[in-house]
């Protein structure tokens, strides 16, 4: 699968990571990520398609929020 921008938060221009994911992930589901020895678990909230005008293709994003 394509790269997928991943936002956290209410704000779609903070951008998180950018990852490659074996599937696109589902609103509901969580990502675990390891930072530093220990894992951020984040819940999917959003997904959307955005068009980048450079290339014209299009880019899977995410909105995720913390999940403490």
């Amino acid at each position: 699968m394509a790269l997928v921008e991943v936002f956290e938060g209410e704000d779609p221009e903070k951008l998180l990571f950018v990852a490659d994911f074996d599937f696109l992930p589902r609103v509901g589901e969580h990502l675990a990520r390891d930072t530093e020895g220990f894992f951020e678990y984040y819940n999917v909230v959003k997904i959307w398609h955005r068009q980048d005008t450079a290339e014209g293709t299009f880019r899977a994003c995410l909105l995720v929020t913390l999940d403490d």
